[in-house]
Order: C-alpha cells, then structure tokens, then sequence
C-alpha cells in the first residue's frame, strides 16, 4: 500500500494496470479549506497554493478505483481497511 499524490498514483497505474487506486477525499471543498484556515499552521500563500493543488487533484477523482470520504476519521479508517482487505486479501 502506497500513500502517494494523484501524479505518483499515475505513474504506479503506468507501471501496474491492475494496482488498485482509492482516492481520499474531503467531504467538500469548502470543508477542505476550513480545514486548512483552522490549522493556523500554513500562512495565506501556503492554503492558496494547497487549494490550488487539491482542485486540481479533486478534478482526477474518477481516474481511481474506490473513493472515500473523509468526513469522520474512524469511518474513513474503517472503510479503507475494508476496501484494502477485498482488494489484496490475505491467503
């Protein structure tokens, strides 16, 4: 399992057709910049050019296998265990 950005998991899906890609997402841009504001650990330019990056990445969401929303951190945790068990089950 690789945690990378929609770039690296295109250039996994060059190498490896048949990897299986999920996108996590937020539950919506708007939280997703009420996210970043709340942290108070980027300055101004920093959000804008995160927002920037995440609306280009948001655009490449059907490029992926899965989706998972992350509006509750348990959930989502849950649902991509899930998801990566069905997808690489154990022998």
């Amino acid at each position: 399992m690789l945690e990378i950005d929609v770039q690296g998991a295109r250039q996994v899906h060059e190498r490896l057709p048949n990897a299986k890609r999920i996108f996590i997402e937020p539950p919506s841009f708007e939280a997703l910049v009420e996210r970043l504001t709340q942290r108070g650990s980027d300055s101004p330019e920093q959000i804008e050019r995160r927002l920037a990056a995440a609306r280009e990445e948001l655009a490449a969401r059907d490029e992926f296998d899965s989706h998972i929303c992350n509006d509750d951190l348990e959930r989502a945790s849950e649902e991509l265990g899930e998801l990566a068990a069905t997808m690489c089950p154990l022998p």
